[in-house]
């Protein structure tokens, strides 16, 4: 499973910083320069899990902790955390670039993957992507359009996925 531990912050629309695990389906959190994006699932929502994540320290002090499979935006593109290196650099959630000063692994508790509308989201300062190595982060967009649009259509979240379960919750597992 590639998510975020429950320690990780996120920005509201309101400007407020809350901790992912606070997150609620329907929030608007920042996945870019003064950008923000409604979670419309979890794809894991997992509290009481303890797990080894990737590291990631900038230069100017950001610090981000993600599962090694998930991706994240380093020099240009979208890489595994797993693929971070010193002296890399992190896309910064005011849109500059910041370099990467160390990279290791920690563990951490909890396990918290929000899917955004937009497919990015925010975390410590830091931009990521919301989808994992398990599939080319395009066709998890794609896979996750029907989802999408049954919250856009009908604000219809889709809650009763966040622990596993039921034939979406396999698909879920490689987003």
């Amino acid at each position: 499973k590639s998510c975020f531990p429950s320690s990780t912050t996120v920005e509201l629309e309101d400007g407020s910083i809350v901790r992912i695990s606070e997150l609620s389906v329907g929030d608007k959190v920042k996945v870019g320069p003064n950008t923000f994006s409604k979670v419309f699932m979890f794809t894991h929502r997992l509290s009481d899990v303890y797990a080894n994540f990737i590291e990631i320290k900038t230069l100017s002090g950001a610090t981000i902790a993600l599962s090694e499979g998930h991706y994240i935006h380093v020099d240009g593109s979208v890489v595994p955390a797993a693929q971070v290196k010193i002296g890399s650099e992190v896309r910064l959630g005011s849109g500059h670039t910041d370099k990467v000063r160390s990279v290791r692994t920690v563990g951490g508790k909890g396990l918290y993957n929000p899917q955004t509308l937009q497919g990015d989201i925010v975390v410590n300062n830091i931009l990521a992507s919301t989808y994992t190595t398990a599939m080319d982060p395009r066709l998890a967009h794609a896979a996750l359009l029907p989802f999408r649009t049954m919250f856009s259509a009908l604000n219809l979240g889709v809650s009763a996925l966040e622990s596993g379960g039921g034939v979406a919750s396999v698909l879920l597992d490689y987003i």
